[in-house]
């Protein structure tokens, strides 16, 4: 006989994983023309069938309703989009369609649902979070093969050396999988940096023998290496953060002396392996294919050729000896995406979304607004709010964060937290730190994804520790 704790927990895992199905893949419309546009529909209408279901489950199952601020201002931001989706005063036609509103305001609020249900249960939303790693580890690995292939295919069939993985073709927009965009480089850093904290986390916390400690070094530096590839901004200067937290923080029982000899091997080596990317490729090219680099200048001492020849083959032999100039370690260094003073048009965007607030008179345009008013994402979780939510959803989403961001500052730096044995809370601290620093250029855990999912994961393990 099952009893009724199983049946609890068999139903809430089966409804994760219904809803993260939903991810990237939005109702747009009914197409059974093939077997995936099929399958895509009964994805897409997870939230519409499990949010009727969940709030049935609390009020009659769970019956565990109590009050938490994190939970009530998020609701507020959910009700600010909803108060810009009835008040919008340039007309339910300047949106998409009216569907497509409806959608993402039952999307936000089947995940806000969804883990208010679980939120006092620690070890659940573990169990969650395990299984929501293990399925962004298959889709990361699969993206991230696509990528490594697509470069040394470039090597290979082009000889062409990329320094950066930022603009290959394994990442373009209009680049899709199962009808579907692939992530890009935002999108494939921030799975990375998952997949790299779950595995930094239990390298610092778990014991763990000379050989297991190799492979989490080589894995570990991996993943910081393909970071420092993505060149996602935002990535890269959290993994540089990570790296003098390493180092000068106290992390569980691990002295200043072994986090230099850690952090050399996980960061500092892949850094330089990176900066000298191009130049190891030119080598591989020159190994396999048998090209002579660096041919000489002196070629007008070659017998049997024309002026003609000649001039062609100085020609090519300068056009080398630039690329070889241009790939150079300091060049490498000095091209990084975090040092470019572009705010890739962030600024212009925000300078509009608030004009557009003042406009309306400090209520939003609804849910998603800023694609049809903008044009584009509003690329800010912040300005985001302030633009589909107005004055309440902004509000809200400052209050979560200066909530959290002074619970996280007591936990580190009062109680200690990265000298317990509380692993999963330090994990959850260093993922936060994070989509903190994506909300300030992403819309984050605004809308429902990836950092929706993780946000509300990694709040309930964080409320569960004896120091929050």
């Amino acid at each position: 006989m099952l009893n009724k704790s199983f049946l609890e927990n068999f139903f809430l895992i089966g409804s994760f994983l219904y809803l993260i199905s939903a991810i990237n893949n939005p109702l747009i419309g009914s197409d059974f023309t093939s077997f995936f546009k099929i399958i895509s529909f009964f994805r897409a209408i997870a939230p519409y069938i499990l949010l009727p279901v969940l709030i049935l489950y609390l009020f009659f199952i769970k019956r565990n309703i109590k009050f938490e601020w994190i939970y009530l201002l998020f609701f507020l931001y959910i009700l600010g989009l909803f108060i810009g989706y009835l008040f919008n005063p340039l007309g339910f036609p300047y949106h998409i369609n009216t569907q497509n509103q409806i959608y993402w305001l039952i999307c936000n609020s089947t995940v806000f649902l969804y883990f208010y249900i679980i939120r006092d249960n620690k070890d659940f939303n573990i169990l969650i979070l395990k299984i929501f790693i293990f399925v962004v580890a298959i889709i990361t690995i699969k993206f991230l093969f696509n990528v490594y292939l697509e470069f040394f295919l470039e090597i290979h069939n082009r000889e062409r050396v990329i320094n950066f993985f930022y603009n290959l073709y394994s990442m373009a927009p209009h680049n899709l999988f199962m009808d579907q965009p692939v992530p890009r480089s935002s999108g494939l850093s921030r799975m990375t940096i998952l997949l790299l904290l779950f595995l930094y986390i239990q390298l610092f916390f778990l014991k763990n023998g000379k050989n297991k400690t190799i492979i989490y070094f080589i894995i570990i530096g991996f993943l910081i290496f393909t970071i420092f590839n993505l060149q996602n901004r935002v990535s890269v200067f959290y993994i540089l953060v990570l790296f003098l937290f390493t180092i000068f923080f106290k992390i569980h029982i691990f002295s200043f002396k072994k986090r230099i000899i850690y952090s050399i091997c996980i960061f500092l080596i892949p850094f330089v392996m990176h900066l000298n990317i191009q130049q190891v490729t030119l080598k591989v090219i020159k190994i396999y294919k048998g090209d002579n680099v660096e041919i000489s200048e002196e070629v007008n001492n070659i017998e049997g050729l024309s002026e003609y020849e000649k001039s062609k083959i100085k020609e090519e032999n300068d056009l080398k000896k630039t690329q070889i100039e241009n790939n150079k370690a300091i060049n490498t260094l000095k091209k990084q995406r975090l040092l470019l003073k572009s705010s890739t048009g962030r600024t212009e965007l925000w300078n509009r979304s608030l004009n557009l607030f003042f406009i309306n008179k400090f209520i939003g345009y609804g849910v998603q607004a800023d694609r049809v008013i903008l044009g584009e994402n509003a690329s800010s979780l912040y300005f985001y709010a302030m633009l589909c939510g107005g004055v309440v959803s902004i509000f809200s989403i400052i209050l979560i964060t200066l909530i959290l961001f002074f619970k996280s500052i007591k936990m580190i730096f009062i109680n200690n937290i990265f000298s317990t044995t509380e692993m999963y809370t330090c994990f959850a601290l260093l993922f936060i730190g994070y989509l903190y620093l994506r909300s300030v250029v992403e819309i984050s855990f605004g809308i429902f994804g990836i950092d929706m999912i993780l946000f509300f994961l990694f709040f309930n393990i964080l409320r569960n520790s004896k120091s929050y």
